[in-house]
């Protein structure tokens, strides 16, 4: 998304005649929409949404098999990814919480404080 932002900065210097609003606007809507990334736990899911509410996602307690935390590649990107081992939502940096589903797949939350997901995690499952 920075580079799109750059591209049509780029090309409003240098044809300033070509409408870009719009396409800024775009830009503008798609920032806001995936700016963060909220996971919240509690009442037998785990629940995750982009931004103010955006591709609301969860999973019950009892579809989870395992919990660890992982580096993500920088080259899965940012957003909702399908990757080879499953979905990863991610807004920011490289780390993640995978959670091994029961069913075989895999659902990697991006975080800035892995450790702590975890642990909530793991709490959770073992009520």
């Amino acid at each position: 998304m920075g580079t799109s932002a750059l591209v049509l900065a780029y090309s409003a210097v240098v044809k300033p005649e070509d409408n870009a609003s719009f396409a800024f606007v775009v830009v503008g809507i798609i920032a806001i929409l995936f700016s963060s990334l909220t996971i919240k736990i509690g009442e037998g899911q785990i629940r995750w949404f982009f931004g103010p509410g955006f591709w609301r996602k969860s999973l019950d307690y009892t579809q989870i098999d395992s919990a660890k935390i992982i580096k993500t590649k920088w080259y899965n990107g940012l957003g909702i990814r399908q990757l080879s081992t499953g979905w990863l939502y991610n807004v920011s940096g490289l780390d993640a919480v995978e959670l091994k589903l029961k069913d075989g797949t895999t659902v990697s939350l991006g975080t800035n404080e892995p450790e702590k997901l975890l642990e909530a995690i793991k709490k959770a499952l073992e009520s």
